[in-house]
């Protein structure tokens, strides 16, 4: 049985074309609301624990997690987080950390830093975990195996010398993976992966997860209405296939495309 688990992205001031994008007082709301309603955070061992079926998670019991480990995670996330005495597992593109998110598309014009890896090191300890989101973000179910195997262990690797951890999991990008992907991840050390706005078959290297975009409720994932922002959080991720065509050389042909989720 798995908890609930919540997939933020960005919590930035700047604004952007996208949905990924949630505000620091919006984000803090959500924060101060979950705490309030009694909540209390998993770390990363717990939820695989869990979705191993070693660990049966209480009633009241989440998991909070980003994807892409943006900068302003460091003044206008993770401060709320420790303020509240939660946990959460940061998942990060390796080979740009402490870079600016050239592997996507800039919607809007507008590019984001990464947090770098002594912004890393600073929070280790403090609550926050640090797993792999491979080490470029590609689609890897659009990549042969031996590029897959390469994202995987490079990242782990890296998160391993720069930070002293054997992270035992990774965030597929885009949410995007299916057999072939959970067996390499296996191969490649890691004991759990997690997708994002899909179902949950039950094994551990395929962890469902609720995105939180802008739209999300100031209970995302576990209030009242969880039920259809889960439904809109999975046409919405749907949409982040845009910034694989455009990334690949596609050519732009529909105005959509502009507002497709380009940074899960």
């Amino acid at each position: 049985m798995l908890p609930p688990v919540l997939a933020y992205h960005k919590v930035e001031r700047r604004h952007e074309l996208g949905v990924t994008r949630i505000s620091p007082k919006r984000f803090a709301k959500q924060i101060e609301r979950i705490a309030r309603a009694g909540w209390k955070t998993l770390g990363l061992s717990e939820v695989i624990a869990c979705a191993l079926g070693d660990r049966t998670p209480a009633p009241n019991e989440l998991a909070i997690t980003f994807d892409d480990g943006y900068r302003g995670l460091r003044e206008q996330a993770f401060p709320v987080l420790e303020a509240h005495g939660f946990r959460a597992t940061c998942f990060v593109i390796t080979d740009f950390a402490g870079r600016l998110n050239r592997w996507d598309v800039a919607y809007g014009g507008r590019r984001f830093a990464h947090l770098a890896w002594r912004d890393m090191r600073a929070w280790q300890g403090r609550g926050i975990e640090f797993a792999s989101h491979t080490a470029t973000h590609p689609r890897l179910t659009r990549c042969s195996s031996k590029q897959v195997r390469g994202e995987l262990v490079r990242s782990r690797v890296d998160l391993a010398r720069e930070l002293g951890v054997e992270t035992p999991a990774v965030s597929y990008p885009f949410g995007a993976f299916g057999e072939r992907e959970e067996r390499l991840a296996r191969e490649a050390g890691y004991a759990a992966g997690f997708g994002i706005a899909r179902g949950w078959s039950g094994s551990a290297m395929g962890i469902a997860r609720v995105p939180v975009y802008l739209w999300a409720p100031m209970m995302p994932g576990v209030g009242v209405l969880r039920a259809p922002e889960r439904v809109a959080g999975a046409i919405a991720n749907r949409c982040a296939i845009g910034t694989t065509l455009i990334r690949g050389g596609a050519v732009e042909t529909a105005p959509q495309l502009l507002f497709s989720i380009g940074n899960d």
